[in-house]
């Protein structure tokens, strides 16, 4: 799996056509020095932006230039890339220009051949086109991630880039919108535990596995339409289709002997003709209408007798309410003559004898008497009342019966009428039975063919339930092996970060006592952050500075061990002595650096980075490239303001 980056070759142009930048790197070590301001770091944005990073914050002088190439060399294959530097109107770059790809080396590129020429591949993938990033993907073996996360090679830069301007708490190359999805893909790419069939697989399973419940309700759906087991065999149904298509055979058969008049006819002495039958059945279903007809007169006197019963009775509730209230009327009418002898009647103060006659009376005897009679009246109605409904729900039945009854009568009729006109024979009429008999099959068989189509349809969604079976439980062990030993590989890999990160720490100066006694060491990728035994230490800014960076030199170191990391042996970094780390510590980092980078083969890796504290020593080495700048004598020349 091993894969190597490398940078050859850095050629910029002015906005005039002139050359501002052109050295030549090489494998190894790589080291651009110059006083602060001389134009270090605007040589590193240039790498940045033309290996594909989105980057604008380009200084004054950098923003006149034009374009930007570099001679790359992949996994053995060297080709050129090119990126035009675009401005709008407020001059502000364009971080999504394309790149422009020429399949040979540099020299070639200026003066190429008729059959070679440069192609251009822009920022986004389309369906028709590969982007930039597809390419460099390909080239340097990394599998392309599909799905959410949108990885490109401006992703994978932010982890082989060490800038300036991102914060010391941040692992990664900075940028607002940022995701923990992104980093962790990221990081899984180049520490090569990302794997692409996996990630398929697992996609596929996902989709295998609601397919295949979407499969199970459709076949229990199926089941309970279908009540009969053998309405869902196909054997069954063809079968049986045979059998139907087999009688018509035999019907087809007999008609032709019928009119051939191969085939006797008994005709029996009770046999009828068809317009015979017809007339019977006429005056049956006729007789029957004129009995619904009848029971519906019947029910609609009862009905009217019911209504005049019930407003008699309440009539007559009427009347007793009305007696009782006379009565109480005149009971309380005061008698001061006898009406015999209209002599004045003495005062009577027991109230419960008669004025006149003295005798005891009872008041209540004429009212409790009437309301006794009010309710057995009431009763009376509430029984009429329900035979009354009763009596009007089998009126409508009978109408609505009536109503069918009678359509029927009417196309008896007309049959009849038909028949009368069209009088056939013995034969013909039971040539007209086989012929029905045989539509009849025929329709059937129709049914049946539709159930086939059914039942056949049921069959293959059984069998694609069992492959489907199948395939989710070989795709749930897959994923099972393979995440076991994806977990078992990124502990290796972690394990080899975490030396190498410890022997960083501990080979600094005596600056800080948590990195000289660290025997932990963590990259949390996801939350983009790296520490020792806690994450939410602090330390001093030119700690956390070099924190930061032994974290990412950690995970460079660590991939030219491990053969299987992706990660491209290929790092940059800009200033080596940032925040306010002092020169003596700066120093110590380089040399600590260059030396365990001098143990591996110098072919298989490319490190570039800048410093203004450089040592006499480094300055005079085969390390350095181009000039040492200053302010009189910048990295970019012939620039024109």
């Amino acid at each position: 799996m091993r894969n190597n980056l490398f940078l050859n070759r850095l050629y910029i142009l002015t906005e005039n056509g002139e050359i501002a930048y052109n050295e030549t790197f090489h494998k190894g070590v790589n080291i651009i020095r110059g006083d602060n301001s001389s134009g270090k770091s605007t040589i590193t944005h240039f790498i940045f932006f033309v290996l594909g990073g989105a980057f604008n914050d380009f200084v004054p002088e950098a923003r006149l230039c034009s374009e930007v190439l570099a001679e790359i060399e992949m996994n053995n294959a060297i080709f050129t890339i090119k990126r035009e530097i675009e401005k709008d109107k407020d001059g502000n770059v364009n971080t999504q220009t394309p790149l422009y790809f020429f399949w040979g080396d540099m020299d070639e590129s200026f003066n190429p051949s008729i059959d070679k020429g440069w192609q251009k591949f822009g920022y986004r993938t389309t369906d028709n086109r590969k982007s930039f990033s597809n390419v460099l993907f390909e080239n340097l073996g990394l599998p392309i991630v599909k799905g959410d996360s949108n990885i490109t090679f401006h992703q994978i830069l932010r982890l082989l880039y060490i800038d300036q301007d991102s914060p010391t708490s941040s692992l990664y190359y900075y940028e607002h919108f940022d995701s923990q999805l992104t980093r962790e893909t990221v990081s899984d790419l180049l520490l090569g535990v990302y794997n692409e069939e996996l990630y398929e697989n697992k996609k596929r399973l996902i989709a295998a596995e609601k397919e295949l419940e979407r499969l199970k309700n459709e076949i229990k759906t199926t089941g309970l339409f279908f009540s009969d087991p053998l309405s869902l065999n196909p054997s069954h149904l063809l079968t049986t289709i045979q059998n139907r298509e087999k009688e018509i055979s035999d019907i087809q058969d007999e008609i032709v002997s019928i009119r051939k008049k191969e085939k006797e006819i008994s005709y029996k002495a009770d046999s009828k003709l068809s317009f015979q039958k017809l007339t019977e059945s006429s005056i049956a279903q006729r007789n029957f209408v004129v009995e619904i007809e009848q029971q519906i007169n019947t029910l609609n006197n009862e009905i009217d007798d019911s209504t005049y019963f019930i407003e008699t009775l309440n009539k007559k509730i009427k009347a007793l309410k009305n007696s009782i209230q006379t009565r109480e009327f005149l009971g309380n009418l005061p008698l001061e003559y006898c009406p015999e002898c209209l002599t004045k009647i003495k005062p009577n103060d027991d109230v419960t004898k008669c004025k006149l006659c003295k005798e005891p009376i009872d008041k209540s005897f004429g009212v409790v008497q009437a309301r006794r009679m009010e309710l057995e009246i009431g009763f009376q109605i509430n029984e009429s009342q329900k035979l009354l409904e009763l009596n009007k729900r089998n009126l409508i039945e009978l109408e609505s019966k009536y109503t069918a009854e009678l359509g029927k009568l009417q196309d008896i009729q007309k049959q009849v009428n038909a028949a009368l006109e069209d009088v056939k024979s013995f034969n013909e009429e039971l040539v007209d039975d086989l012929n029905n008999r045989k539509g009849f099959l025929e329709g059937e068989i129709l049914q049946y063919r539709t159930m086939l189509e059914n039942a056949e349809l049921y069959e293959k969604l059984v069998e694609r339930q069992s492959q489907l079976v199948k395939e989710v439980k070989f795709l749930k062990a897959y994923v099972f092996r393979t995440e076991r030993q994806q977990a078992q590989l990124k502990e290796n890999i972690n394990n080899r970060v975490r030396e190498e990160g410890v022997y960083l720490l501990n080979n600094d100066l005596d600056r800080q006592d948590e990195f000289k006694n660290a025997s932990d060491f963590y990259i949390d990728y996801s939350n983009n952050i790296a520490f020792l035994s806690n994450k939410f230490s602090k330390y001093s800014a030119s700690s956390n500075f070099y924190l930061k960076v032994s974290a990412r030199f950690s995970i460079f170191l660590a991939s030219l061990q491990i053969e299987n990391m992706r990660f491209p042996r290929f790092i940059f970094a800009d200033n080596m002595e940032d925040k306010g780390i002092e020169m003596k510590r700066a120093q110590n980092l380089q040399k600590i650096l260059i030396e365990r980078v001098e143990n591996y083969e110098v072919n298989s890796f490319q490190m570039i980075y800048t410093t203004s504290y450089i040592t006499k020593e480094l300055d005079n080495s085969d390390y350095v490239v181009g000039e040492y700048y200053t302010k009189e004598n910048p990295s970019l020349k012939n620039i024109k303001k």
